[in-house]
């Protein structure tokens, strides 16, 4: 693939199924939310987070100097907080203006609803291409209740569906004399 197409290298990202999250954080201008599709648990112990922000997104400079951001696991009936976490060009203010939320004891956004928030604190980032790569230290876990996830594939959002079976395949059987 020429450096020169990143369309296709989107378009052949768009068929992987990702998961969706709002990341709200405060930075010392404003209050930011956006949404993310590169979301990823990294460690258990201890217990680290990940996702990109694109250097020319507005939450980048937020993230940047922060000290408590939150991970929201959004519900099946929350993708419309999906689509409004990623409208360019909003204002802070303009992001929550309709937003059922409330401020954490050190300032950060927490949306309403859904099916869990991630309490985080900012451990490492890394430069990563035209985006940066932010790993987190989860500090809290707010489960709420299980109303399903949203996921990104094929350019539109979309619950988790049905449970696929699976059957396990049998171990392969070589003579004695097979090397392997």
């Amino acid at each position: 693939m020429a450096e020169d197409e990143p369309s296709t290298f989107r378009a052949s990202m768009r068929r992987v199924p990702s998961p969706v999250v709002v990341v709200t954080a405060r930075g010392p201008q404003e209050a930011r939310g956006i949404t993310i599709g590169s979301f990823s648990s990294v460690a258990l112990d201890p217990p680290l987070v990940s996702f990109n922000v694109g250097r020319d997104a507005s939450m980048f400079e937020v993230m940047e100097h922060c000290d408590r951001f939150a991970v929201h696991v959004l519900g099946e009936n929350q993708a419309h907080l999906a689509e409004q976490f990623a409208i360019p060009g909003l204002s802070g203010a303009e992001q929550f203006e309709a937003v059922p939320h409330e401020r954490d004891a050190h300032g950060t956004p927490i949306l309403e609803g859904g099916s869990g928030v991630l309490h985080c604190r900012p451990h490492d980032s890394i430069p990563a291409g035209d985006h940066c790569l932010y790993v987190g230290r989860v500090v809290e876990v707010e489960e709420r209740s299980d109303q399903g996830a949203v996921l990104y594939y094929k350019s539109d959002y979309r619950g988790v569906g049905k449970e696929l079976s699976s059957t396990r395949l049998a171990p392969v059987k070589r003579a004695s004399n097979d090397s392997s």
